[in-house]
C-alpha cells in the first residue's frame, strides 16, 4: 500500500518555482492571495482546487518569496518563546519587489499547464495587478532520508488538533511535536488508519530541545486580522525510519503542513543532515 501511494505521489504530483515580474506594490494583507488570483487568471481550472472550502487538498501554493527567499507577508515575530505578547493592531504594509517568486504543487495534468510561460492582468484589493511568469522549474524533492530530519518552515504553519472530533470547535495546536505538524498529511494518506498512522509517526520521529527555541509564534496579517501561528525550523531524530514516517515526509514536503496550504500556508522544506 505504501509502495503504491509513494508511487503516486511523485507520478501524478509535481512541483514548480515560478519566476515572474509584477507590479511592485504596498501590501496590507497575506501575499498568498496574490499566487491564487494569478494562478486563476492564467488557467480557470486552478479555481476548483483553490477556493474549495474543507476537504483534502490537490493543489499547495506558497506565498510570494523576495529575490531573498523571504516570504512576503506583514507579520510580527514574538521574539522569546516564553514572553508575553498581545496581538498587534492596526494595518503594517510589506513592499512587493517587482522581481518574485513562488512555488505550487499539485496533478502534474494542471502543474504542467504553467510551462507555457504566462501573463495576466487582474484586480487585487481594487488595484489593478500584471503579472508574468518568465521561468518554470521543477522542484527537487526528497527521496531518502537519515539520522536526522530539518523542516523548515517557509512562511506561516497553522497546524490542526489531530485529536479533533466531529462537532468540536476547531482549535489550532502550537506545540510542534511529530502529530500535530504531519496530522493533515497523516490523515491525507492514512485515512482509515489514521490514529495507528498517528502513534507510529510518533514513534519514529523525536523532537530535538532546540526546538523550544527554534520555533516560534508570528502574527500574520490576513483581511485585517492579526492571526497566530508558528515560524521557524525545528530539528527531529529518527529513531525507526518506518513506512510512516517516509511517506509522510515526502508528502509535506510536497503538498505542505497544517491548514490553508491551498491559501499559501504551511510550506515547509524538509532536508537530511
Amino acid at each position: 500500500m505504501v509502495e503504491t501511494i509513494e508511487k503516486e505521489l511523485f507520478e501524478k504530483y509535481k512541483r514548480v518555482r515560478i519566476k515572474a515580474s509584477i507590479t511592485p506594490m504596498e501590501l496590507d494583507d497575506f501575499s498568498g492571495k496574490i499566487v491564487k488570483s494569478y494562478l486563476i487568471c492564467v488557467n480557470e481550472s486552478f479555481e476548483k482546487p483553490l477556493s474549495q472550502e474543507g476537504g483534502l487538498k490537490e493543489v499547495h501554493v506558497t506565498p510570494l518569496f523576495g529575490p531573498n527567499g523571504t516570504p512576503i507577508y506583514p507579520k510580527a515575530l514574538v521574539k522569546c518563546s516564553f514572553c508575553k505578547d498581545r496581538r498587534p493592531s492596526g494595518k503594517k504594509f510589506v513592499r512587493v519587489p517587482e522581481e518574485t517568486f513562488f512555488e505550487v504543487a499539485g496533478p502534474s495534468a494542471l502543474i504542467d499547464s504553467l510551462y507555457e510561460f504566462s501573463h495576466c492582468k487582474f484586480k487585487f484589493k481594487g488595484a489593478l495587478v500584471e503579472m508574468e511568469t518568465y521561468k518554470v522549474e521543477e522542484v527537487s524533492l526528497p527521496k531518502d532520508f537519515g539520522e536526522a530530519i530539518l523542516v523548515k518552515m517557509r512562511g506561516p504553519v497553522v497546524l490542526r488538533d489531530p485529536w479533533h472530533k466531529p462537532g468540536e470547535a476547531l482549535r489550532s495546536r502550537f506545540l510542534p511535536s511529530p502529530s500535530h505538524l504531519f496530522s493533515v498529511n497523516v490523515y491525507s494518506i492514512f485515512r482509515e488508519k489514521y490514529f495507528e498512522a498517528l502513534k507510529a509517526l510518533e514513534r519514529g520521529l523525536v523532537e530535538d530541545h532546540s526546538t523550544l527555541h527554534s520555533i516560534g509564534k508570528v502574527w500574520y496579517l490576513y483581511e485585517g486580522k492579526w492571526l497566530p501561528a508558528l515560524s521557524g525550523t525545528a530539528l527531529f531524530w529518527v529513531r525507526e525510519l518506518n513506512d510512516v514516517v517516509k511517506t509522510v515526509l515526502k508528502h509535506a514536503a510536497l503538498l505542505g503542513v497544517g491548514s490553508g496550504r491551498a491559501a499559501g500556508f504551511g510550506d515547509v522544506e524538509i532536508a537530511s543532515i
